[in-house]
C-alpha cells in the first residue's frame, strides 16, 4: 500500500483516485470497488468490530483479504478507519482530502449520500443498503444535517493528529479540490512536466453528477409548486453508495 486517501466523501476522493492511477499508483480501492467486488459484508463486519465491539478490530491481515492487490485507497467505507489503516500500513503516505468550505461539503453531502439514504424505498432493494445504513448510523448518528459538521471536523482532526504524530513518521498532504497536479506531484516525487499525460487536465470525476441534477430538478419543481406542492419525489438510486 503506497497511499491512503483518508478524506470524507464529497471531498474530491474520486478525482484523486483517478489522478493517482494516472500517476502510476494503481489500482486504487474506491467505493466503486465495493459493489463491483461484492465487498459489502466485509465492510459491515469491519464497522461492527469498530463501533459495536463485535469481533476483533481489523488489522493488516484482515484488511489484506481484499486490499492486498491495491496500491492506494480512497473514500468511504475505507476512510472510516484512519487509525486502523495507518497502523496496518505504516509504509503508506497519507492524503487528507478536504473541502475549503465546510458548508459546501455539507450541501454536497445532503444532495447526494444523505438524499439517497433518506429517499430510499422501504425495504431498500439496493445491494449497498445494509452498508449505507450502518455508516449513516455510526458516523453521524443518522442525522447528517444536525451532526454532519461535527463529524467532518472530528474526522479531519483525527487524521491530522494521527498523521502528524512524530512516532508515525507519516508523509502527509492536505489536498482540496482545485489544487491541481502541482502539490500532488511534488508530494509523490513526480516531476509535473514529465508526468504521464502531462497535457491532460486534472480529473474531475463524480459518479453523482446525474443524481445531483435530478435532486436540483426536484427542488425546483417543489419551489414552483409551492409549499407541499406534490411532495418529494424519489430519485432512483439503486446500487450506489457514493
Amino acid at each position: 500500500m503506497k497511499v491512503l486517501v483518508l478524506g470524507m466523501p464529497r471531498t474530491g476522493t474520486q478525482s484523486l483516485a483517478d489522478a493517482l492511477e494516472r500517476l502510476g499508483i494503481s489500482p486504487v480501492y474506491h467505493m466503486r470497488e465495493v459493489g463491483k467486488n461484492k465487498h459489502q459484508a466485509f465492510w459491515i463486519e469491519a464497522l461492527d468490530a469498530k463501533f459495536e465491539g463485535r469481533g476483533e478490530p481489523f488489522n493488516r491481515e484482515k484488511f489484506d483479504q481484499i486490499l492486498r492487490p491495491y496500491e492506494a485507497l480512497a473514500d468511504y467505507p475505507a476512510a472510516i478507519f484512519p487509525e486502523e489503516l495507518m497502523a496496518a500500513y505504516p509504509e503508506a503516505s497519507v492524503i487528507l482530502s478536504v473541502r475549503r468550505s465546510e458548508d459546501e461539503w455539507l450541501v454536497s453531502m445532503e444532495s447526494t449520500l444523505w438524499h439517497a439514504h433518506t429517499h430510499a424505498p422501504s425495504p431498500n432493494p439496493s445491494p449497498m443498503a445494509g452498508l449505507s445504513e450502518k455508516y449513516h448510523r455510526h458516523c453521524w448518528a443518522n442525522d447528517l444535517p444536525g451532526r454532519g459538521r461535527a463529524a467532518y471536523r472530528a474526522h479531519n482532526a483525527l487524521v491530522r493528529r494521527l498523521a502528524r504524530d512524530p512516532d508515525q513518521q507519516k508523509k502527509y498532504l492536505e489536498y482540496a479540490p482545485g489544487d491541481g497536479w502541482a502539490p500532488l506531484c511534488a508530494f509523490l516525487g513526480v516531476e509535473e512536466e514529465r508526468r504521464p499525460g502531462a497535457d491532460e487536465p486534472f480529473p474531475r470525476s463524480d459518479d453523482w453528477v446525474g443524481y445531483k441534477r435530478e435532486v436540483m430538478k426536484e427542488k425546483e419543481r417543489g419551489q414552483e409548486g409551492g409549499e407541499g406542492g406534490g411532495g418529494p419525489r424519489r430519485v432512483r438510486m439503486v446500487g450506489r453508495l457514493r
